[in-house]
Order: structure tokens, then sequence, then C-alpha cells
């Protein structure tokens, strides 16, 4: 089975010569046709007046809840200053997309009095949880691998990609991150680095939804995760930022005090739990689409079905095979390489035609190397390769 590569290579689209919000000003105009594309079909899907002004209210309801928590005398500064980031990088994006007026066909020029402001849009896209599956693997000399391949279930090619995207911007500090972009998100729930000391992979999780006033939304902890970078820890964010409405696992590989260190959490509403990849070599983690243990107090905030729970259990099982065969091996990162190209699985394998593109990182504590190529992994991949 061939797979095309209908989207071609992939445009790297470098900001980082402008503050944080001209850069996301700049990435709103760049997609925003596909932006425009995505919000239209959204809208229609919702299919009535009435479900449509639903969702502008509720997308109003993150907004607030962040900025109340910038009021919050719990919240450390930092935290704060990252959430101010974010609230006008959303709005520099909406303007860039120029999304304002753009209610489509149900011509709604307020909802409860107020204008439907292109902010308000923005945010009601960024209610939209990805896909993937993430790994990170510890070597003989404590360096740790990460793979990572984004997956996305298109119903026909072009829906939800016009094109593949890398997005560079600066972070708080001055550092400079990476992310990889779905047009009409913001950068964060995908897979992205900052220089060469931190790197993140996002999965999404099927959560109960749950009806809370204070609730934000998971992508904008990926967003802030990133933005923050290794000046704090995913579990410390999703404690003082949630509860959040639905949920993600975030695998973030980071350097400290001249180790290479391994966060993964798994947030979920108003629940979080933290996992750290042992110093041993031959550590591994991994994560799909379900919580790592449903037994768990966590547990109950998730929405799998038993289908999809015996498909990311046959992709669990399959990367543990995997795993066995690098753990006796003196060179880890060819067979990373080699695992990523595997059609063993089928529609279930790394590489598979949902896939829009892929990372490896390895990093040591001297070197970073990262390695992104576009849709499924193939032998002969023309890869770009960032070095820090």
């Amino acid at each position: 089975m061939e797979f095309k590569k209908y989207l071609g290579p992939i445009t790297h689209l470098d900001c980082s010569h402008v503050d944080t919000i001209n850069a996301h000003r700049l990435l709103g105009q760049q997609a925003h046709a596909q932006i425009h594309k995505t919000l239209a079909k959204r809208l229609d899907e919702l299919g009535s007046v009435k479900r449509v002004t639903a969702q502008i209210r509720q997308a109003r309801r993150y907004r607030r809840a962040l900025e109340n928590k910038l009021q919050s005398p719990d919240l450390d500064e930092i935290v704060k200053l990252a959430i101010g980031a974010y609230l006008t990088s959303l709005s520099a994006w909406a303007e860039g997309a120029q999304l304002a007026g753009h209610c489509h066909a149900f011509l709604l020029p307020a909802v409860d009095g107020l204008s439907v402001s292109a902010t308000d849009l923005a945010m009601f896209l960024q209610e939209d949880e990805t896909g993937c599956q993430t790994g990170v693997y510890r070597e003989r000399d404590g360096s740790v691998i990460l793979w990572h391949v984004e997956e996305d279930v298109e119903e026909s090619p072009g829906q939800r990609f016009d094109q593949l995207r890398l997005f560079s911007f600066r972070t708080h500090g001055g550092q400079v991150a990476t992310s990889f972009i779905y047009p009409d998100l913001l950068p964060g729930p995908t897979f992205a680095w900052q220089g060469g000391n931190f790197v993140q992979a996002v999965d999404t999780l099927h959560i109960r939804p749950i009806d809370s006033n204070d609730a934000i939304l998971p992508n904008t902890l990926a967003w802030v995760g990133l933005y923050l970078g290794t000046q704090t820890t995913r579990e410390a964010l999703a404690k003082c930022l949630g509860p959040f409405q639905g949920g993600y696992s975030l695998t973030a590989v980071f350097k400290n005090d001249g180790r290479v260190s391994v966060e993964k959490i798994e947030y979920a509403n108003h629940m979080v739990t933290a996992a750290a990849l042992e110093d041993s070599p031959g550590s591994t983690l991994f994560q799909t689409n379900v919580l790592s243990n449903p037994s768990l107090p966590i547990g109950a905030q998730e929405q799998a079905s038993a289908e999809s729970r015996a498909w990311n259990g046959a992709r669990y099982a399959r990367t543990a095979r995997f795993m066995r065969v690098i753990q006796k091996s003196e060179a880890a990162l060819p067979l990373v390489f080699w695992m990523l190209q595997s059609r063993l699985g089928g529609e279930s394998a790394y590489s598979n035609q949902d896939v829009k593109a892929y990372l490896i990182c390895q990093m040591k504590p001297q070197k970073t190397s990262v390695w992104v190529g576009a849709g499924a992994p193939m032998p002969d991949d023309n890869l770009l390769t960032f070095e820090e």
C-alpha cells in the first residue's frame, strides 16, 4: 500500500524576527484562507442559529475564565504573563486571519447584545483536539529519544489542511519556539520545541464533558507550556490552570542540571496525573489516545469505547514489541526511524495514511537534534533537520 503525500513538503514560517504578538498576526494572515474554510465547515455542522449562539457563549466563557485567572492572587506572575500573552496572541491571530464578521450563513451579528467578534470566533476554533501517538526512550548514555506521529482523519483530502506548516516565534525570555501547525489552531497541541532545551508532544484523550464556568481549553495549556518551556513543569501548569473542558496527554523532554529528563502528564477536566521516565537505560513511556491507567481516579473522566480501547491497546502492544528489539541494540536512533516507517498493524501502524507529519528528537546533555517529516514516514523522506 502506497501513500500519496498530497500536501507536499512542509513550509516553515519563521516569524522569530518579530515579537510574539506580531508573529501570530502573521500566522493568521498566512493561513487565513484555510482558517475561513474550517470555520465555515464547523458552523455548518452546528446546523442552527441556536447551536451557534451556544458555542459563541461558550467561547466567551473560556475567555472570561482566563481573564479571571489573571486576577487570582494564587497564580504565579510568570503564568499570568503567559496567559496574557496567549489572549493577546489569539486576538492578533484572529485579526490577521480577518475573522471579523465571519459568522458565515447564519448572519449572526450579535449574541446577548454583543457583536460576535473575531476573538469570539478564534476561541471557538480552539475547542478542537487532535489525535496522534508519542513515545520516549532512554539511551545507554542517558540521552532521550522522543518520537511523535501527528494523525488527522480527513473526510476528503485538503479538508483540514491546505499545506503543512511549521511556525517559529519568540517566547518568554527570548527563546525561539517551533511548532507544527493545524491551520485553524494556535501552536502547541501537536509537536513543538523551544531551542535545544525543551520539546513537547501532545495526544488527545477522550474525556467526558463537564459543565463548569471555570473550565478552559486543553489547547490553552499546550500553548502556555510551549511559551514557558523549562520555566515551569506541565504538572504545575495543569494544576493551577484547570479545570479543563476535555483533556490531553502531554509529554515533555527537557534538560535539567546537566541531564535529560522527561515529564508526562495526563490532564482531564479537573484531574491531573504525572509520570517521569526512569533513569535506567532502555526505560520507555508511550501514549496513544486513551488514559494510561484507567484504574486510577482520573479514569472516571474517560469516555472511550471498548473498540477504541482495543484499537489503542493494539498500538501499545505493537510498540512494546519494537521496544524489546531496540533495547537489545547498541544504537537506538536508527531503529526508531525504522519503527516509524513500519506498516505493521495496517491502518494502526506508525506509517499510515492519516499521518500528516512526524517528529523524532534526540536530546543529549550537549546537543539536541530534531528531524521533521511530511506525511507518513518513509525510508526515502527528505527530512527537515534542526540542531541546537
